[in-house]
Protein backbone atom coordinates (compact mmCIF):
# COMPACT_ATOMS: atom_id res chain seq x y z
CA UNK A 1 0.00 0.00 0.00
CA UNK A 2 1.62 3.50 -0.79
CA UNK A 3 2.13 5.85 1.70
CA UNK A 4 1.27 8.72 -0.67
CA UNK A 5 -0.85 9.88 -3.23
CA UNK A 6 0.29 11.02 -6.89
CA UNK A 7 0.05 14.04 -8.44
CA UNK A 8 0.20 15.30 -11.49
CA UNK A 9 1.59 19.43 -13.59
CA UNK A 10 -1.29 21.04 -14.81
CA UNK A 11 0.40 21.17 -18.58
CA UNK A 12 3.39 19.30 -19.87
CA UNK A 13 6.85 21.16 -19.81
CA UNK A 14 10.55 21.48 -20.48
CA UNK A 15 12.78 21.99 -17.08
CA UNK A 16 16.07 22.72 -18.49
CA UNK A 17 19.29 20.66 -17.19
CA UNK A 18 20.70 22.11 -13.74
CA UNK A 19 17.16 24.64 -13.08
CA UNK A 20 13.81 24.72 -10.68
CA UNK A 21 10.45 25.23 -11.94
CA UNK A 22 7.33 26.39 -9.86
CA UNK A 23 4.70 23.67 -11.60
CA UNK A 24 0.78 24.97 -11.18
CA UNK A 25 -1.20 21.83 -10.05
CA UNK A 26 -4.98 23.12 -9.25
CA UNK A 27 -4.99 21.27 -6.29
CA UNK A 28 -6.44 22.69 -3.37
CA UNK A 29 -6.20 20.26 -0.09
CA UNK A 30 -7.82 20.84 3.23
CA UNK A 31 -5.26 19.24 6.21
CA UNK A 32 -6.99 18.50 9.88
CA UNK A 33 -5.50 20.21 12.52
CA UNK A 34 -2.62 19.16 14.38
CA UNK A 35 -0.73 17.52 10.93
CA UNK A 36 0.85 18.55 7.82
CA UNK A 37 1.30 17.86 4.31
CA UNK A 38 4.11 16.68 2.68
CA UNK A 39 5.62 16.68 -1.06
CA UNK A 40 8.12 14.82 -1.91
CA UNK A 41 9.54 12.37 -5.11
CA UNK A 42 9.13 8.55 -4.75
CA UNK A 43 11.99 6.83 -4.29
CA UNK A 44 13.10 5.77 -8.07
CA UNK A 45 12.08 9.25 -10.04
CA UNK A 46 15.44 11.20 -9.53
CA UNK A 47 17.54 7.73 -10.41
CA UNK A 48 15.45 7.32 -13.49
CA UNK A 49 15.07 10.79 -14.53
CA UNK A 50 17.01 13.60 -12.52
CA UNK A 51 14.05 15.21 -11.29
CA UNK A 52 13.79 16.25 -7.54
CA UNK A 53 11.27 17.70 -5.53
CA UNK A 54 11.97 21.06 -3.87
CA UNK A 55 10.35 22.62 -0.67
CA UNK A 56 7.05 20.29 0.50
CA UNK A 57 5.73 21.19 3.32
CA UNK A 58 2.10 21.99 3.86
CA UNK A 59 0.81 24.04 6.64
CA UNK A 60 -2.61 23.24 7.95
CA UNK A 61 -3.68 26.74 7.51
CA UNK A 62 -2.39 27.14 3.90
CA UNK A 63 -5.75 27.17 1.54
CA UNK A 64 -4.53 27.95 -1.64
CA UNK A 65 -3.41 26.17 -5.25
CA UNK A 66 -1.03 23.16 -4.38
CA UNK A 67 2.67 24.46 -6.30
CA UNK A 68 5.45 21.78 -6.52
CA UNK A 69 9.03 23.46 -7.19
CA UNK A 70 10.70 20.48 -9.84
CA UNK A 71 14.95 20.90 -9.93
CA UNK A 72 16.40 18.89 -12.99
CA UNK A 73 19.77 17.76 -11.63
CA UNK A 74 20.92 16.15 -15.18
CA UNK A 75 22.43 17.09 -17.52
CA UNK A 76 19.58 17.09 -20.24
CA UNK A 77 16.53 18.27 -20.42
Amino acid sequence: MAAGNDIYALKDGIIPAQRQMLVDTVIGIGLPRGTYGRLAARSYIPCKHGIAVGGGVLDTDYNGEMKVILRNDGNAC
